[in-house]
């Protein structure tokens, strides 16, 4: 793919284990999503110690028995899954374990109430194993657990670029249009086309003294081997990047 390249490498560790992991407090929930999203998510409503997702502001745990995976840097995207979202999706809650890995947690609302399930890039879907995935994770007897309609996960108003993660490009024609003109025949490729895997919010950064806003996204499951990283010169309808694709 012919792209203007900014970055020499994009690295992610590959370390995940159980335990109570460390992680550095950075981005947290806002108090809104707390209220909204926070609480303890039973695998079995009728058994308390069964597997379980708690949501905290700034921190995302599973615990299974003694065990425990902890994610910090928490951050709620709606946009997770670009413009077209599964059935009753409502946010992905997006956090870090050791060694800088994505944990999520997607939560849904149905006629039953609002519950959660666990996705991750490849070492932390080992770590969880087949069965914490398989579960679905019900808020159990919480006046939250109530239905909902279901919020779209397209902007209803105009969203700065920083409020959104890269899938938020798309929602301007302008950037829309340079990106996939940016891609030539890698906009056949469904990820890229779409940005719609795990995505950080978008942010402002200075490079060479001048500002950018940065943007990144992988392949859903795939996101130590296939991501792609962006930055988009605002005001300016430039847009630099560089694929990692294997």
């Amino acid at each position: 793919m012919n792209v203007h390249k900014f970055l020499s490498g994009y690295a992610i560790a590959a370390c995940m284990i159980w335990g109570v992991l460390s992680t550095t407090a950075q981005a947290a929930l806002d108090a809104d999503s707390t209220k909204v999203y926070g609480g303890t998510y039973l695998s079995d409503c009728k058994n308390p110690a069964s597997p379980r997702v708690i949501v905290q502001a700034a921190a995302l745990l599973v615990q299974k028995d003694n065990q425990r995976m902890s994610g910090g840097n928490l951050q709620a995207a709606h946009s997770y899954f670009g413009q077209s979202p599964p059935p009753n999706y409502v946010v992905a809650l997006l956090s870090e374990v050791r060694g800088g890995l994505e944990l999520q947690a997607l939560v849904y609302r149905d006629k039953s109430g609002q519950y959660l399930t666990l996705d991750g890039v490849a070492k932390v879907r080992a770590s969880l194993g087949p069965r914490l995935l398989a579960y679905t994770y019900r808020l159990c007897g919480s006046a939250r657990n109530q239905p909902e309609p279901v919020r779209s996960s397209q902007p209803t108003k105009k969203y700065a670029l920083t409020e959104l993660s890269a899938p938020g490009l798309l929602y301007d024609p302008k950037i829309k249009s340079i990106y996939y003109q940016t891609l030539g025949a890698k906009r056949k490729t469904s990820w890229l086309a779409q940005l719609d895997g795990p995505s950080p919010t978008n942010k402002k950064v200075n490079v060479g003294g001048a500002e950018f806003i940065l943007a990144s996204a992988c392949k859903n499951h795939d996101c130590a081997e296939n991501n792609v990283v962006l930055l988009y010169a605002q005001g300016q309808e430039r847009l630099y990047g560089k694929i990692y694709e294997r």
